[in-house]
Protein backbone atom coordinates (compact mmCIF):
# COMPACT_ATOMS: atom_id res chain seq x y z
CA UNK A 1 0.00 0.00 0.00
CA UNK A 2 1.38 3.33 -0.85
CA UNK A 3 1.67 5.77 1.70
CA UNK A 4 1.19 9.67 1.75
CA UNK A 5 4.56 10.34 2.41
CA UNK A 6 5.51 7.84 -1.02
CA UNK A 7 2.93 10.36 -2.46
CA UNK A 8 4.50 13.52 -1.24
CA UNK A 9 8.04 12.65 -2.16
CA UNK A 10 7.17 11.08 -5.45
CA UNK A 11 8.64 13.28 -8.77
CA UNK A 12 7.98 12.51 -11.84
CA UNK A 13 10.11 13.38 -15.10
CA UNK A 14 9.21 16.50 -16.79
CA UNK A 15 7.45 15.98 -20.39
CA UNK A 16 6.32 18.10 -23.12
CA UNK A 17 3.57 18.97 -23.65
CA UNK A 18 2.45 17.44 -20.05
CA UNK A 19 0.85 18.44 -17.11
CA UNK A 20 0.98 21.23 -15.02
CA UNK A 21 3.37 20.71 -12.31
CA UNK A 22 1.30 22.83 -9.62
CA UNK A 23 -2.03 20.64 -10.50
CA UNK A 24 -0.30 17.89 -10.54
CA UNK A 25 1.58 18.81 -6.90
CA UNK A 26 -1.83 20.15 -5.30
CA UNK A 27 -3.38 16.97 -6.72
CA UNK A 28 -1.13 14.55 -5.04
CA UNK A 29 -0.92 16.60 -1.86
CA UNK A 30 -5.14 15.97 -1.88
CA UNK A 31 -4.44 12.29 -2.51
CA UNK A 32 -1.96 12.29 0.49
CA UNK A 33 -3.95 14.25 3.03
CA UNK A 34 -6.87 11.27 2.31
CA UNK A 35 -4.20 8.95 2.24
CA UNK A 36 -3.13 10.12 5.78
CA UNK A 37 -6.70 10.46 7.37
CA UNK A 38 -7.46 6.65 5.93
CA UNK A 39 -4.63 5.54 7.70
CA UNK A 40 -5.20 7.02 10.85
CA UNK A 41 -8.66 6.15 10.36
CA UNK A 42 -7.63 2.52 10.22
CA UNK A 43 -5.41 2.89 12.61
CA UNK A 44 -7.83 4.09 15.16
CA UNK A 45 -10.50 1.42 13.21
CA UNK A 46 -7.23 -1.69 14.27
CA UNK A 47 -7.41 -0.13 18.14
CA UNK A 48 -11.00 -0.58 18.55
CA UNK A 49 -10.84 -3.67 16.84
CA UNK A 50 -8.42 -5.16 19.44
CA UNK A 51 -10.11 -3.53 21.97
CA UNK A 52 -13.37 -5.34 20.94
CA UNK A 53 -11.25 -8.36 20.61
CA UNK A 54 -9.98 -8.20 23.87
CA UNK A 55 -13.87 -7.45 25.10
CA UNK A 56 -15.03 -10.01 23.33
CA UNK A 57 -11.97 -11.89 25.08
CA UNK A 58 -13.10 -11.19 28.43
CA UNK A 59 -16.72 -11.66 28.03
CA UNK A 60 -15.71 -15.58 26.46
CA UNK A 61 -13.58 -15.87 30.10
CA UNK A 62 -16.91 -14.12 31.89
CA UNK A 63 -19.18 -16.55 30.14
CA UNK A 64 -17.19 -19.48 30.66
CA UNK A 65 -16.87 -18.68 34.55
CA UNK A 66 -21.00 -18.18 34.31
CA UNK A 67 -21.27 -21.38 33.02
CA UNK A 68 -19.28 -22.95 35.82
CA UNK A 69 -20.78 -21.13 38.43
CA UNK A 70 -24.28 -22.23 36.87
CA UNK A 71 -23.41 -25.43 36.46
CA UNK A 72 -22.01 -25.16 40.26
CA UNK A 73 -25.02 -23.61 41.57
CA UNK A 74 -26.94 -26.57 39.83
CA UNK A 75 -24.95 -28.90 41.37
CA UNK A 76 -25.20 -27.12 44.88
CA UNK A 77 -29.19 -27.12 44.30
CA UNK A 78 -29.45 -30.59 43.57
CA UNK A 79 -27.30 -31.64 46.51
CA UNK A 80 -29.36 -29.21 48.99
CA UNK A 81 -32.73 -30.25 47.45
CA UNK A 82 -31.25 -34.29 48.11
CA UNK A 83 -30.33 -32.94 51.54
CA UNK A 84 -33.64 -31.56 52.35
CA UNK A 85 -35.52 -34.87 50.97
CA UNK A 86 -33.38 -36.48 53.47
CA UNK A 87 -34.24 -34.50 56.43
CA UNK A 88 -37.86 -34.11 55.64
CA UNK A 89 -38.01 -38.23 54.93
CA UNK A 90 -36.28 -38.50 58.44
CA UNK A 91 -38.69 -35.97 60.10
CA UNK A 92 -41.36 -37.62 58.86
CA UNK A 93 -40.10 -41.12 60.12
CA UNK A 94 -39.71 -40.01 63.20
CA UNK A 95 -42.90 -38.24 63.42
CA UNK A 96 -44.91 -41.55 62.82
CA UNK A 97 -42.80 -43.43 64.91
CA UNK A 98 -43.67 -40.57 68.11
CA UNK A 99 -47.41 -40.93 66.88
CA UNK A 100 -46.87 -44.71 66.90
CA UNK A 101 -45.74 -44.31 70.22
CA UNK A 102 -48.31 -42.18 71.77
CA UNK A 103 -51.59 -44.24 70.22
CA UNK A 104 -49.19 -47.12 71.60
CA UNK A 105 -49.37 -45.67 74.59
CA UNK A 106 -52.85 -44.09 74.45
CA UNK A 107 -54.38 -47.46 73.62
CA UNK A 108 -52.63 -48.75 77.08
CA UNK A 109 -53.52 -46.09 79.05
CA UNK A 110 -57.23 -46.92 77.84
CA UNK A 111 -57.07 -50.16 78.69
CA UNK A 112 -55.79 -49.78 82.23
CA UNK A 113 -59.12 -46.92 82.18
CA UNK A 114 -61.21 -49.55 81.11
CA UNK A 115 -59.53 -52.26 83.18
CA UNK A 116 -59.64 -50.67 86.43
CA UNK A 117 -63.73 -49.43 85.45
CA UNK A 118 -64.89 -52.85 84.97
CA UNK A 119 -62.90 -53.90 88.68
CA UNK A 120 -64.67 -50.44 89.99
CA UNK A 121 -68.40 -51.29 88.39
CA UNK A 122 -67.67 -55.17 89.65
CA UNK A 123 -67.30 -53.42 93.23
CA UNK A 124 -69.96 -51.70 92.89
CA UNK A 125 -72.17 -54.37 91.58
CA UNK A 126 -70.77 -56.82 94.62
CA UNK A 127 -71.65 -53.52 96.99
CA UNK A 128 -75.10 -53.25 95.37
CA UNK A 129 -75.91 -57.20 95.76
CA UNK A 130 -75.01 -56.88 99.55
CA UNK A 131 -77.21 -53.57 99.89
CA UNK A 132 -80.18 -55.54 98.23
CA UNK A 133 -79.53 -58.60 100.44
CA UNK A 134 -79.35 -55.98 103.48
CA UNK A 135 -82.49 -54.52 102.34
CA UNK A 136 -84.34 -57.91 101.98
CA UNK A 137 -83.16 -59.00 105.56
CA UNK A 138 -83.89 -56.06 107.15
CA UNK A 139 -87.62 -56.18 105.06
CA UNK A 140 -87.28 -59.73 106.20
CA UNK A 141 -87.08 -59.09 110.13
CA UNK A 142 -89.73 -56.17 109.74
CA UNK A 143 -92.11 -58.43 108.64
CA UNK A 144 -91.36 -60.40 111.08
CA UNK A 145 -91.35 -58.38 114.02
CA UNK A 146 -95.01 -56.95 112.45
CA UNK A 147 -96.36 -60.23 112.39
CA UNK A 148 -95.07 -61.87 115.75
CA UNK A 149 -96.64 -57.96 117.23
CA UNK A 150 -100.03 -58.64 115.36
CA UNK A 151 -99.93 -62.25 117.06
CA UNK A 152 -99.13 -60.66 120.34
CA UNK A 153 -102.42 -58.02 119.52
CA UNK A 154 -104.61 -60.39 118.69
CA UNK A 155 -104.18 -63.12 121.21
CA UNK A 156 -104.97 -60.38 123.97
CA UNK A 157 -108.27 -60.81 125.44
CA UNK A 158 -110.67 -57.96 125.01
CA UNK A 159 -112.30 -56.79 128.04
CA UNK A 160 -115.50 -55.51 128.76
CA UNK A 161 -116.10 -52.15 129.43
CA UNK A 162 -117.89 -52.75 132.70
CA UNK A 163 -115.37 -54.83 134.27
CA UNK A 164 -112.28 -52.92 135.08
CA UNK A 165 -109.19 -55.37 135.65
CA UNK A 166 -106.04 -54.29 136.78
CA UNK A 167 -104.20 -53.70 133.63
CA UNK A 168 -102.29 -56.62 132.83
CA UNK A 169 -98.34 -56.17 132.87
CA UNK A 170 -97.22 -55.05 129.61
CA UNK A 171 -95.06 -57.97 127.65
CA UNK A 172 -92.15 -56.49 126.12
CA UNK A 173 -90.87 -58.35 122.87
CA UNK A 174 -87.80 -58.41 122.24
CA UNK A 175 -86.42 -56.16 119.68
CA UNK A 176 -83.33 -57.53 118.18
CA UNK A 177 -80.76 -54.48 117.87
CA UNK A 178 -80.44 -53.36 114.19
CA UNK A 179 -77.40 -54.93 112.30
CA UNK A 180 -75.31 -52.09 110.95
CA UNK A 181 -76.13 -53.17 107.45
CA UNK A 182 -79.63 -53.35 107.80
CA UNK A 183 -79.02 -49.31 109.42
CA UNK A 184 -77.63 -48.59 105.66
CA UNK A 185 -79.74 -50.98 104.22
CA UNK A 186 -82.49 -48.38 105.80
CA UNK A 187 -80.71 -45.52 104.98
CA UNK A 188 -80.53 -46.50 101.17
CA UNK A 189 -84.33 -47.24 101.43
CA UNK A 190 -85.22 -43.84 102.98
CA UNK A 191 -82.90 -42.14 100.23
CA UNK A 192 -84.54 -43.80 97.78
CA UNK A 193 -87.80 -42.53 99.13
CA UNK A 194 -86.75 -39.34 99.67
CA UNK A 195 -86.06 -39.18 95.82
Amino acid sequence: MITAMEINTKRFEQAKPGYKPEEVDEFLNQIADQISKMTKEKEDTEKKIEVLVESIRRYKADEEALKDAMIGAQKQARAVMEEARGKADAIISEAQQKAEQIISAANVKADEIIGSTAVRAQREQETLERMQTAVTEFKSNLLSMYKSHLELITSLPESDTEEREEPAEEVHTPVPDPDPEDMTATRVIDTASMQ
